[in-house]
C-alpha cells in the first residue's frame, strides 16, 4: 500500500476524496431511499462503477489506464446531473406550493450539495496530474 501512495500528488489525494466522499454519499443515499421521487436506481449504479473505475485507476498503475480519472468523473457527473433533475422537480414543487411531483426536498438538496461537490473535486483532480514531478538539482 505504501508504494501505491509513495510517488503520487496532492490530484491524486483530492481524488482519493472524492471517490471516498461519492462511495460514502451513495450508501447514506441507498439506506434514506424510501422509494420516493428524489431517489433514483441509476445515481446509485453510476456512483458505484465510478468509484470502481476510480478504484482501479489508483491500485493499477499502468500508463495505458491514465484515462480511468476521467471516466470517473463522467460517471459522476453523470450520476450529479440525474440526481439533479430529479431533486429540482421536487425542489419545484416547494416554490411553488404544490405537491405535483412530490419527494423529499431535503433529501434533494442535501444529495445535490453532496455529488456536486464530489463531482467537483474529482474534476478538479483529474487535471492536476496524479505522480510527482521530479524535480532537477
Amino acid at each position: 500500500m505504501k508504494n501505491i501512495i509513495k510517488d503520487k500528488s496532492v490530484g491524486f489525494f483530492i481524488g482519493t476524496a472524492a471517490c471516498v466522499l461519492m462511495f460514502l454519499s451513495d450508501i447514506l443515499y441507498i439506506i434514506l431511499d424510501s422509494s420516493d421521487r428524489t431517489f433514483s436506481l441509476l445515481s446509485c449504479i453510476l456512483i458505484f462503477a465510478g468509484s470502481a473505475v476510480w478504484i482501479l485507476s489508483a491500485l493499477i498503475p499502468e500508463k495505458k489506464l491514465s484515462f480511468f480519472p476521467f471516466i470517473a468523473c463522467a460517471l459522476f457527473g453523470t450520476a450529479f446531473a440525474h440526481c439533479l433533475i430529479l431533486g429540482l422537480e421536487t425542489l419545484s414543487d416547494v416554490w411553488n406550493n404544490v405537491n405535483f411531483v412530490g419527494g423529499n426536498p431535503t433529501m434533494a438538496v442535501l444529495f445535490i450539495v453532496l455529488f456536486f461537490v464530489g463531482t467537483l473535486a474529482a474534476v478538479i483532480s483529474s487535471f492536476c496530474g496524479y505522480e510527482k514531478k521530479e524535480s532537477i538539482e
